[in-house]
């Protein structure tokens, strides 16, 4: 059996973290993803389910409590009695408040474990080195994905947690009703789907709209995304103009099709927020006739009204829910999976034999390459992406400390930190290098950069121009350390400075490595 190379990725899969926990992402090809998705933070999404139900039934007690209050306290003129159920509400209250802080919580928290799972899935895609075949993808489009669409897919969490309430409110108050008059019981039954019913008839121009919507707007951000990437370039041909007028176009059609889905999305809230209204209104009206015949007390009357206005919500929000909400994480969802499912660049056998081809053909040391910038390109081409890491002349870092822009795992990083110099650097590694590593010197940042693709340990580290803002004594102290860092292994340079020149233990011309490699 032919033995699988490991990535250079493979090495972070099992590294310790903070909160470092195991993903419960369903697989790709699973049947009705998105809900599996939304179901994936069980048992915990089920306890904000239970404790938001038992928050809406304990609104939806206050109307009993105030009828029963009526009837026996008020009606009787029996202050123990008023007492009593002025009590009985103070506990309400505060049980109310309580269950509903914690099903918020429980909300909140698995929204956000589901969001940052699936933004760990599609930024490990992007990051992948063997890349996207066929379909261009650029930067802003893939951050659209990374971020609005799995926060998108993450807030669909609600839809196991609110209908549940929902409907355990509408029962509750059937019985409710049941207990007073089994026709309001009834009609409570079957008012309920009606209105679900209604509101997802009424849904179905939101449900086209909201796709288009979502693909419009996030073809905005990811324009403006690529414009703010390549701002220097388009200053320096003078293209502003031309890519102002063509943002502008692509912005225009993102308003377009959101006011056009919010028209739909309008409508549906009008026509649920109408329907229920007449509904309620009905069930109130019949409450009260059946009160005129003598058929319920006062204070049952008391609590049938109050029954209706606390129904109207769930009933409304119940279809407006599951009409709307449903549509644009499945839209999102469509658009994360489109990533996560794509084919890569290099996956044959054949590019894996080639790959191991042209790295048994590497020498094994510290190698100086000389040549063309056009012939530097070709050469990096060749090289097999998977089990090669380049580290470029410049390279981004994040906003937290020197050490965990280097590698995750402390004692690996002192000691690439150490490899690269970086450790002259004032405040050690702990110093925070900000956005980008603007608090940080241009040396500084490149010796940064070095440490990381040092600390990687890659089968073949390609350097490219790696200490061109450093001193001359800082560079032959890097170059002699990286040199005895990585003997033994594949480390190809791309400089015209002595000091590697120094260490190399070959030196080759770009035009005769390429064609080697073919």
């Amino acid at each position: 059996m032919q033995q699988t190379k490991s990535t250079p990725l493979d090495r972070y899969k099992n590294l310790p973290g903070p909160g470092a926990r195991p993903s419960k992402m369903p697989a790709l090809d699973a049947k009705l993803w998105t809900l599996k998705v939304a179901l994936s933070q069980r048992p915990w999404s089920f306890v904000a389910s239970a404790g938001m139900a038992a928050s809406f039934i304990c609104n939806g007690l206050t109307p009993v409590i105030v009828g029963k209050a009526v009837d026996e306290a008020i009606g009787t003129s029996d202050l123990q009695r008023l007492w009593f159920w002025i009590a009985m509400l103070a506990v309400l209250f505060l049980t109310a408040m309580t269950v509903n802080w914690i099903a918020r919580y429980m909300l909140v928290r698995s929204q956000q474990l589901v969001s940052h799972d699936l933004r760990m899935l599609v930024t490990d895609r992007i990051q992948d080195p063997r890349g996207f075949a066929g379909k261009e993808r650029t930067a802003g489009g893939l951050l659209s994905i990374a971020s609005s669409d799995t926060q998108r897919v993450g807030d669909i969490v609600m839809m196991t947690v609110f209908p549940v309430a929902e409907l355990a409110s509408i029962i509750y108050g059937a019985v409710v009703m049941y207990s007073i008059n089994p026709w309001l019981s009834v009609a409570v039954l079957i008012g309920g789907p009606l209105l679900v019913v209604v509101a997802i008839q009424v849904s179905k121009p939101l449900q086209k709209r909201s796709g288009a919507r979502q693909q419009a707007v996030a073809q905005a951000a990811a324009t403006a995304t690529d414009v703010v990437q390549g701002l220097r370039i388009l200053k320096g041909l003078g293209a502003i103009v031309t890519v102002r007028r063509r943002y502008e176009a692509i912005s225009g059609e993102a308003y377009r099709k959101t006011v056009h889905a919010d028209a739909a999305e309008a409508r549906l809230n009008g026509v649920t927020d109408a329907a229920g209204a007449i509904f309620v209104s009905a069930l109130g009206i019949g409450a009260g006739f059946l009160a005129l015949q003598g058929q319920m007390s006062i204070g049952d009357l008391i609590t049938v009204v109050g029954l209706t206005q606390f129904l109207i919500m769930p009933m409304t929000m119940l279809g407006r829910n599951v009409a709307s909400r449903w549509a644009s994480a499945e839209a999102s969802a469509k658009r994360i999976r489109g990533v996560l499912g794509a084919d890569f660049e290099r996956v044959s056998a054949h590019d894996a034999d080639k790959a191991e081809e042209i790295i048994q053909q590497l020498a094994k040391g510290l190698t100086v390459i000389r040549g063309t910038d056009e012939q530097l390109v070709e050469v990096l081409e060749q090289l097999p992406r998977t089990r090669v890491i380049v580290a470029p002349h410049a390279a981004d870092l994040f906003d937290q400390s020197v050490r965990d822009n280097v590698h995750p795992v402390a004692e690996v990083a002192e000691k690439a930190i150490e490899v690269a110099s970086c450790d002259d650097i004032p405040g050690g590694s702990s110093k925070i290098v900000g956005e980008g590593g603007r608090l940080l010197s241009g040396g500084q940042r490149q010796r940064v950069a070095l440490a990381r693709a040092i600390a990687f340990d890659p089968e073949v580290l390609v350097l490219q121009d790696p200490t061109t803002a450093v001193d001359s004594v800082t560079e032959q102290n890097i170059a002699q350390q990286v040199a005895a860092h990585r003997a033994g292994k594949v480390t190809i340079v791309f400089s015209e400075a002595p000091a590697w020149s120094a260490v190399a233990d070959q030196h080759v011309e770009a035009a005769a490595l390429r064609e080697v490699m073919k």
